[in-house]
């Protein structure tokens, strides 16, 4: 299950709608609700979110968790131009390593990214003379 698969149905069942209800009101087939709900499908098009927003009257933090989830949910990632030969490589490993990496690995990378944030920050507050 994606992040916005579990946003979708917690939306949907904070509603107290069902996954037909929720198609009828978006305009799709029940039964891509339910492949987007358990992650077989990846978030919806822009039209079909802005359609639920709307149709869900989705508040401002609940919009922000939405966009948040989306982005969180590709299934695509597209790497950067300026991207170094070791982030290609890195990235096919850690691509390799999808759907099995444990909570102690996931741990790990996330703190070494937050090294690299950190040291990115405090260079971007020396150049302004802070």
């Amino acid at each position: 299950m994606t992040p916005f698969g579990q946003y979708l149905e917690a939306l949907r069942r904070s509603r107290n709608l069902q996954q037909t209800q929720l198609a009828d009101l978006l305009g799709v087939h029940s039964c891509y609700v339910s492949a987007i709900e358990n992650g077989k499908k990846g978030p919806p098009t822009k039209k079909v979110l802005d359609n639920l927003i709307i149709s869900l009257r989705l508040d401002e933090s609940e919009q922000v968790l939405l966009w948040d989830y989306v982005d969180q949910s590709q299934r695509t990632t597209r790497l950067p131009d300026h991207a170094t030969a070791d982030e290609y490589s890195m990235m096919r490993d850690l691509r390799q390593c999808l759907g099995s990496l444990s909570s102690e690995q996931i741990t790990i990378i996330r703190n070494a990214l937050k090294l690299g944030n950190k040291k990115r920050l405090k260079q971007g507050l020396d150049l302004r003379g802070i």
